[in-house]
């Protein structure tokens, strides 16, 4: 049997976006992949642009995963999908969020997270560091975006399924969103 790898096609210099990515050194996809997951995470200075990740040298996972999905669906390769995940973000997916949701007395918050869908497999080029279990065992809804409507849609979509979980829990959407405002900031701590 021969293993076929989804992500190992060149990267077409054809395109604006193409030769940029080419001009620094890329040719292949995956090469790009493997090198964009070892960046440290980190938010870029200029987040519309794709190539920032790039130039700066760290990426969330948005930003990561556009650059990703951008110029695999600028080369041809629409199965390349760009994704938001909302999953229950908890202790064991990310460590360190348990003390301030202990103190909520929850369990667990609506989060959002980007990647990567090829041949119904999820993939996360985000890089960070390993976890009990990752974030995408916890999926509670997907959704499939174009990298244009990324910018515009995942805020909503996170901020929607939040709400809907406040509501749950008896609280408030801004009690919620601060709670999760405070979960971030404690791996912000962990990831300086």
């Amino acid at each position: 049997m021969h293993f076929h790898d989804p992500l190992a096609f060149s990267i077409s210099p054809a395109t604006a976006l193409g030769g940029q990515v080419c001009a620094l050194g890329f040719s292949r996809f995956d090469v790009l992949a493997a090198h964009v997951r070892a960046l440290p995470f980190g938010h870029a200075a200029r987040p519309g642009d794709p190539l920032a990740v790039l130039h700066e040298g760290r990426g969330t996972s948005s930003s990561k995963h556009h650059l990703l999905a951008t110029v695999a669906q600028t080369c041809g390769h629409p199965e390349v999908v760009l994704t938001v995940g909302i999953y229950a973000m908890s202790e064991l997916n990310t460590p360190g969020v348990g003390a301030i949701l202990d103190a909520a007395s929850v369990s667990s918050i609506p989060e959002a997270h980007c990647y990567l869908t090829v041949d119904n497999q999820r993939l996360d080029f985000t890089g960070l560091p390993r976890r009990s279990e990752s974030p995408l065992r916890s999926l509670t809804a997907e959704f499939f975006l174009t990298p244009d409507k990324l910018a515009e849609r995942q805020a909503p979509l996170h901020q929607q399924a939040l709400a809907q979980w406040a509501t749950l829990q008896g609280m408030s959407f801004e009690a919620a969103w601060a709670l999760r405002q405070a979960c971030l900031a404690v791996l912000s701590d962990g990831l300086d």
